[in-house]
């Protein structure tokens, strides 16, 4: 579908058949790091090739890699964890927080200056998280009040990180991981809460050694990555808009096909069946040291729920569409521990709050929660506030509301899901861009 500002959803149709998603983006940006720091040549299969990734692989172009695209396929010719060379100018991470934050990891280490920003968006969020503990050990770090821009010089010398993270954050975990690939001596990185551990799987993949003792990492500086083709898995964080969608529109039946099913990231399934969610998990294997299957979902009444503590690092990404599922239960439903929801790309509490109740259900905050009242969508016109996740779950709200939903600025869609528009279409919902 045409890249569009505004997107009207109406008069939608049950869901059926096979879905297919595309690969997942988290694995994708990490796949393409590790690989321009491998030995060799490595091909990435069902990359997501959105705008977040592309910011990704341009940058280690610009640090000097050799990297092709044919189709969904990305060919890398590793340089070395100590092979980058210093960019031209500055490195654009776009609206992708993933990107900026792992790669700061990589950049603090380097023998040469670089500096990476991004947009209007990325540059509100913060920094501070991965800059205090990477200048604690001697990185060189100059910052614009703990936001992007960020500038690198390199550092007279790095000790080995020893670091236990308060903040339940994979991208805080793996910067510092990152980072420790090119610092001499036995570097430890532990975690309150353990996050999801794709960084870990993929080290692993590409035998790079490393001890993961419940959680707590250690490994030593200097080592090699060993080039191997990497198959990604599709994205759970995506698939979980189609789960929802089936769930709560009447007659729906799907398939979602080679879903990565890491179970640091299936909160969202777990949560859903919780409510009554009709989810089986078929065809279950393994991929380059991935869980993958497939998910067969069919329409069902859900019932309200209350969350908290550790469930919440695992569906992060996935709590706006479950908000969505919770907006149409019959009952109350309590999520806590959802802060950290105030950090992304938009403010997703305040983003949901004001869409939510604009369509005409009852729901109350706090800054650390949600409160839902279930009800029936009315109709509306809702904000995105340029956030991906805000806008596709409210195109799945239209898919259950009496009247039209219109999502404005959309376009930014294509940063995690390209295609999300183009499966509602063949699915024969209504779609309109105006």
């Amino acid at each position: 579908m045409k890249k569009e500002s505004n997107l009207i959803i109406n008069n939608p149709k049950k869901l059926e058949g096979p879905i297919n998603i595309p690969g997942d983006k988290s694995i994708t940006h990490r796949a393409i790091m590790l690989g321009g720091l491998s030995d060799g040549t490595i091909t990435i299969t069902n990359s997501l090739l959105s705008e977040d990734c592309m910011r990704t692989l341009v940058a280690f172009r610009e640090l000097g890699v050799d990297i092709q695209i044919n189709g969904e396929k990305i060919v890398i010719v590793g340089k070395g964890i100590q092979g980058l060379t210093q960019p031209k100018s500055q490195i654009d991470a776009g609206n992708s927080g993933t990107m900026a934050r792992l790669l700061s990891g990589i950049l603090s280490t380097q023998s040469f200056d670089s500096t990476i920003s991004g947009d209007e968006s990325l540059v509100t969020r913060p920094m501070k998280r991965i800059i205090e503990p990477l200048e604690s050990f001697g990185a060189l770090i100059k910052s614009s009040y703990g936001k992007l821009p960020m500038s690198f010089e390199p550092p007279t010398s790095m000790k080995p990180i020893v670091y236990h993270s308060k903040i339940p954050s994979a991208q805080v975990k793996s910067s510092l991981i990152l980072a420790a690939l090119n610092i001499k001596g036995e570097s430890i990185i532990s975690e309150d809460i353990i996050t999801r551990d794709h960084t870990e799987r993929l080290l692993s993949y590409l035998e790079y050694p490393f001890v993961n003792d419940k959680g707590v990492i250690t490994l030593q500086g200097y080592k090699n990555l060993v080039a191997k083709d990497i198959e990604i898995p599709s994205d759970i964080s995506s698939a979980a808009f189609f789960i929802v969608a089936a769930l709560i529109k009447e007659g729906s039946d799907i398939t979602l096909n080679n879903i990565g099913v890491n179970p640091l990231r299936t909160g969202i399934i777990d949560v859903l069946l919780e409510m009554g969610g009709n989810i089986k998990l078929v065809n279950c294997r393994t991929v380059c040291n991935e869980p993958v299957a497939d998910i067969r979902v069919k329409h069902s009444k859900l019932n309200p729920v209350n969350i908290s503590g550790k469930i919440i690092s695992r569906l992060i990404d996935e709590l706006p569409i479950l908000f969505i599922a919770c907006a149409t239960c019959n009952g109350l439903s309590l999520i806590e521990d959802v802060g950290e929801l105030r950090y992304k790309e938009s403010d997703r509490i305040e983003a949901m709050e004001h869409g939510l109740r604009e369509l005409g259900i009852n729901i109350v905050s706090t800054e650390n929660s949600l409160s839902i009242t279930g009800g029936e969508f009315i109709g509306g016109i809702i904000d995105s506030y340029g956030d991906h996740r805000i806008v596709m779950s409210f195109l799945i709200a239209g898919l259950v509301s009496l009247k039209p939903i219109t999502v404005l600025n959309t376009s930014n869609i294509d940063t995690s899901f390209p295609g999300f528009a183009d499966i509602l279409i063949d699915q024969k919902i209504d779609l309109y861009s105006i």
